[in-house]
């Protein structure tokens, strides 16, 4: 990873994440209703940006998914289902590109620690 991964890493994991919790809530309430159309196209949005970071190595089901069918629209408890498997995606790789030294974790761009610090990794 380089740095500039590292700052699109940051913005996509904040975006899905968002997208995620307000999807969950909906899906807690009625996990059949189908998403709208406006909803999709920014999820829709935000999974490409973090299928080029993923790539295949690191995308949940390349084979299968790289974003929801605006044709087909999902509904709540497809989409929670998808989003979770992304972050869980997302922070594996964080976690492939994260080093502890000197009692903090720090991000490691172009095979070097940076100086940018991170939390602790979640998937051990």
């Amino acid at each position: 990873m380089n740095e500039e991964d590292v700052v699109d890493f940051l913005e996509i994991r904040s975006q899905l994440k968002s997208a995620y919790d307000e999807i969950s809530l909906l899906s807690k309430k009625k996990p059949s209703d189908v998403l709208n159309k406006f909803k999709i196209k920014f999820i829709n949005s935000i999974l490409m940006r973090a299928n080029e970071l993923l790539e295949d190595s690191y995308m949940p089901f390349p084979d299968e998914f790289s974003r929801f069918d605006e044709d087909d629209l999902p509904n709540n408890g497809d989409a929670v289902f998808m989003l979770s498997h992304y972050l869980t995606s997302l922070e594996q790789l964080r976690c492939d590109n994260i080093r502890y030294v000197d009692y903090n974790y720090f991000w490691v761009i172009d095979n070097k620690r940076s100086n940018i610090k991170t939390t602790s990794p979640t998937n051990k």
